[in-house]
């Protein structure tokens, strides 16, 4: 699944509730934000749950930017904006069952 030097993105866009990303070996990931959100790598997220402004329903993305070429900074609607996400981070959280299935064997 892991590309040598890690996973490659093509491309990543904001599809309705979701962020969805392309990666260089053709698999597409659509990772809903509740679940991107929850799984924020930031030092202060995980220290614990970040409250957030209203319904996390409706959290949006507002902006995302490049890291070099290993991540991405997510920006939210409440004003989070601490999370680095590296690529191989965001291939993990993606939900689809041919992603899921090795992880269920570590």
């Amino acid at each position: 699944m892991s590309e040598p030097g890690g996973p490659k993105l093509r491309n990543l866009a904001v599809a309705g509730r979701e962020l969805a990303l392309a990666w260089g070996d053709g698999h597409e990931s659509y990772i809903p934000f509740e679940r991107l959100r929850r799984s924020c790598p930031c030092a202060l997220c995980q220290k614990g749950p970040v409250a957030t402004t209203g319904s996390g329903s409706l959290l949006a993305i507002t902006a995302l930017l490049p890291v070099g070429a290993y991540a991405v900074q997510v920006v939210w609607s409440d004003g989070h904006d601490t999370g680095i996400y590296p690529f191989e981070t965001l291939r993990r959280l993606c939900p689809c069952p041919e992603c899921a299935e090795p992880k269920a064997g570590q």
